[in-house]
């Protein structure tokens, strides 16, 4: 078996589901152990974010590392992604499925730990004077 991503029909070319559900446009699998749908979402603060809900096929937990695969192999090493933790009363857990929200090359988050990041940057210099 190929180690790569398939592509196959998405619930909304399927006409399949409600909502956000229904709006998935692009599916992949991968070795038959990874599923992952995508949608584009046009945002006024963030510009065009991809929404790409994954489950491994036994649908049982996915792990951190996992997901940074998934995230790398399907969008690209240089993209950020992020995984929501919702209020209690916008929870959606109905399928163990997992949700990155995949923004646009060169994106960057206001905030993060790497030296590196905007809210990090020249933090060094500053507290040596």
């Amino acid at each position: 078996m190929e180690n790569k991503w398939i592509g196959k029909p998405s619930p909304k070319s399927m006409h399949k589901g409600t909502g956000w559900f229904s709006e998935l446009n692009k599916t992949y699998v991968y070795n038959g152990q990874y599923a992952a749908m995508t949608r584009e979402i046009n945002t006024n603060f963030f510009g065009k974010v991809t929404h790409c809900a994954i489950r491994n096929i036994e649908g049982t937990e996915i792990t951190w590392k996992e997901k940074q695969w998934i995230k790398d192999s399907l969008f690209g090493e240089d993209r950020v992604a992020i995984e929501v933790f919702p209020t209690k009363d916008r929870l959606v857990d109905a399928a163990n499925m997992y949700h990155l929200w995949i923004f646009e090359k060169g994106f960057e988050l206001p905030f993060g730990i790497h030296d590196n990041d905007v809210s990090e940057r020249g933090k060094n210099e500053r507290s040596t004077n």
